[in-house]
C-alpha cells in the first residue's frame, strides 16, 4: 500500500468501506455513525507517479512508522488527554454504538478490573490508539503524511490496519477476543492476495 493511499485512508476513507470487499464483517447497522465523515480532510489528492517515485526515494530522517501498543498498555484514566482533540469524542461515540456500552466511561473511570478484561481492554486500546493518532495528526501533521508503514502488538495490529486503510474502524471493536488471531490472519491473506 503506498503512502499516499495510507494518509488517504486515514484522512478520508477511514471506516468508510475503503475495501469492503477483503472483509466478511457484516455492514453497519441502519443509522449508525459515520466515521468517514467525521474525519474527513481536504488534503486527499492523489498524487502521480511522479511524486510518488519522489517519496520514495526520500531519506530515512523524513519518513515515520507508527507503532500501535496492544493489549496491556490499558490503563483507568486513558484516553483523557485526548478528549480536548477534535473528533476524538465522536470516535468514542462509534466505538459505543458498536459495542454496546460506554467504552469512553469506562476507559476513564474504570474500575482497573473491568477495564483489564479482554473484552473491555482490547476496544480500550483500539480507540485510545487511534485517537492519539488524531492528537498526532493535529500537533505534527507531517508525521502522519510522511508515515511509510504501521504495525502493531496485538490489538494494535487492528489499529495499525485502520490507519493504513486495510480495514474499517467499526470492525476494529467489534472483533470478538477469541477470534482476534483469525480475523488477523484472514485479513494479512486478503491483503497478499
Amino acid at each position: 500500500m503506498s503512502v499516499r493511499v495510507a494518509r488517504a485512508a486515514w484522512a478520508r476513507d477511514w471506516g468508510a468501506g475503503c475495501r469492503r470487499g477483503a472483509s466478511n464483517f457484516p455492514l453497519p447497522p441502519p443509522g449508525a455513525v459515520n466515521v468517514a465523515e467525521l474525519l474527513r480532510d481536504a488534503t486527499a489528492a492523489e498524487e502521480g507517479p511522479r511524486e510518488a517515485a519522489a517519496r520514495r526515494r526520500r531519506p530515512p530522517g523524513q519518513c515515520s512508522v507508527l507503532l500501535f501498543p496492544g493489549q496491556g498498555s490499558q490503563v483507568v484514566g486513558m484516553g483523557r488527554g485526548l478528549l480536548g482533540y477534535p473528533r476524538v469524542r465522536e470516535l468514542y461515540a462509534a466505538a459505543r454504538s458498536v459495542l454496546g456500552y460506554d467504552l469512553l466511561e469506562l476507559s476513564l473511570h474504570g474500575p482497573q478490573e473491568a477495564l483489564d478484561r479482554t473484552v473491555h481492554c482490547q476496544p480500550a486500546v483500539f480507540v485510545a490508539s487511534l485517537a492519539a493518532v488524531e492528537k498526532l495528526h493535529h500537533l505534527q501533521p507531517a508525521v502522519i503524511e510522511n508515515c511509510v508503514a504501521a504495525a502493531g502488538f496485538s490489538v494494535g495490529e487492528f489499529a495499525a490496519l485502520v490507519f493504513a486503510g486495510a480495514m474499517e474502524f467499526s470492525e476494529g471493536p467489534a472483533v470478538p477476543p477469541e477470534e482476534f488471531l483469525q480475523v488477523s490472519l484472514q485479513t494479512h491473506q486478503d491483503a497478499a492476495g
